[in-house]
């Protein structure tokens, strides 16, 4: 791994949470996200954190695999946090679905309901999490909703 990547790399401990950061990285490709993989798990492993997080706060898109990568850690009963998430960060499904405020730009991964469930369970008890938020919706709109749902987009009504 470059040097040069390595310096936009930050490392700031917070309470508990040891919290990363990719100083100035808008959009995060394969190698940020393995950076971020391979800084935590030696945080984790090395230095025996429990608590980690990500600062999120010059970011405007994150691959998939970045949630996963987290929710592996969650399911380990590691903490996990984000912190400062733009608006389109926030929009994305995986975020919308796990994360919850717990403070200013504080954002926890929190599936207790669901822990010890098969993944099939946590996915339609998410589901209906989700879509219990859009109640203001009529039967008109029902159909559109799950059209949205279905291509993982939401419907703006």
């Amino acid at each position: 791994m470059s040097a040069r990547k390595r310096q936009r790399l930050t490392v700031r401990i917070k309470e508990d949470f040891a919290i990363v950061a990719l100083d100035d990285m808008e959009i995060w490709d394969g190698a940020d996200l393995a950076l971020i993989r391979e800084s935590l798990t030696n945080l984790i492993e090395r230095d025996g954190f429990r608590a980690i997080g990500v600062d999120l706060s010059s970011v405007k898109y994150i691959p998939s695999g970045f949630f996963g990568m987290m929710f592996e850690w969650y399911e380990q009963g590691l903490k996990v946090r984000l912190y400062n998430p733009q608006q389109n960060v926030e929009q994305m499904l995986w975020f919308r679905m796990f994360f919850i405020g717990v403070a200013d730009g504080t954002f926890k991964l929190n599936d207790d309901e669901m822990r010890g469930n098969s993944p099939n369970e946590q996915v339609a008890y998410h589901r209906r999490e989700f879509m219990a938020d859009d109640e203001s919706l009529d039967d008109d709109d029902v159909e559109l909703q799950t059209n949205s749902v279905r291509y993982g987009v939401r419907a703006q009504v």
